[in-house]
């Protein structure tokens, strides 16, 4: 394996490949810490998502409740990085998902891992919505030549300050103090499924 780098994403398996139901295995939470230090992933439990903010993984389950992720649970899908921005602005108040995309346009076709840290007005996610609420936003801008490796778009995660809540982003608007950071992926790196059931997709 190469060393890693920062901003080097590390992926294993294919987003067409989870959702061609390829959900059992993968490495283990633990494995994170050897490639990053930030990423998104799902958990084979089909239930829970993970998000890794400054090298702590996290659970996040299908209510939206967060706890520490077992080092020993494994996920069919990850992205992670270690997350070293090198573009830093602070997005006026009311700034929504889709002018963040706007922001990406200048490196349409290179990944880009992104955080997001202040106040939101709110943020809906795929297990709740959260209105006034603090927190941080990571997750991935990808082009969309590369939407069946690694989905399409805004692909991204949120984590409540307190560590309580959390879910997938499907949009949301800031509100006063956030601070957008970014960095371009200089090389991507992606671990195939070993097994049987991998070879036998429809991809």
């Amino acid at each position: 394996m190469a060393k890693s780098i920062p901003n080097d994403i590390f992926q294993f398996s294919l987003h067409s490949a989870y959702n061609a139901g390829l959900k059992d295995g993968g490495p283990p939470v633990a494995f994170l810490t050897n490639h990053g230090n930030h990423g998104i992933g799902v958990f084979e439990d089909e239930e829970s998502e993970m998000i890794q903010v400054d090298g702590v993984a996290y659970s996040i389950d299908k209510d939206g409740d967060v706890e520490p992720a077992d080092k020993e649970d494994q996920l069919p899908f990850v992205m992670v990085t270690i997350f070293q921005p090198n573009k830093r602005v602070k997005p006026p108040p009311s700034t929504t998902s889709k002018k963040l995309k706007e922001v990406f346009e200048a490196g349409k076709n290179t990944t880009m891992p992104f955080r997001l840290r202040g106040a939101f007005k709110y943020i809906n996610t795929q297990q709740q919505t959260y209105w006034d609420v603090k927190g941080t936003i990571f997750g991935y801008s990808i082009p969309t030549w590369q939407k069946a490796i690694s989905g399409d778009g805004l692909q991204c995660s949120f984590l409540s300050d307190d560590k309580e809540h959390g879910g997938r982003v499907i949009d949301f608007e800031t509100g006063k103090e956030a601070v957008l950071e970014w960095a371009k992926c200089g090389r991507f790196h992606l671990g195939f499924p070993q097994d049987e059931e991998f070879e036998e997709l429809r991809l």
